[in-house]
């Protein structure tokens, strides 16, 4: 199971409505979630910064540069966008202690 994380910003410049207005066009398409990933939490803030976290059976890179892809538009959907694959802490505690001194 692959774990990503993308921390993105909506981009200030475009209205809120027009972002939603295309986002809304994007899923209606079934273009997001792509193919295999399954969403596991997606948040906005205030100011329009924002987390997904998604799980993928598979760890091909593909998914996540297709994930990107989705939201890369004319309307420049995005400031920033930021994917990043992850383990569980618990994960990461028992590789650091394994590791050799």
């Amino acid at each position: 199971m692959v774990v990503t994380i993308a921390f993105w910003k909506l981009n200030p410049k475009v209205r809120p409505k027009e972002l939603a207005k295309l986002a809304a066009k994007i899923m209606e398409k079934g273009l997001y979630p792509p193919e295999n990933m399954e969403i596991l939490a997606w948040y906005i803030c205030p100011g329009g910064e924002g987390v997904t976290i998604t799980e993928s059976e598979t760890i091909d890179p593909a998914e996540e540069f297709k994930n990107w892809m989705i939201w890369i538009t004319d309307e420049e959907f995005f400031e920033y966008y930021r994917i990043l694959s992850a383990v569980s802490a618990a994960e990461a505690i028992e590789m650091a202690l394994k590791m050799s001194d």
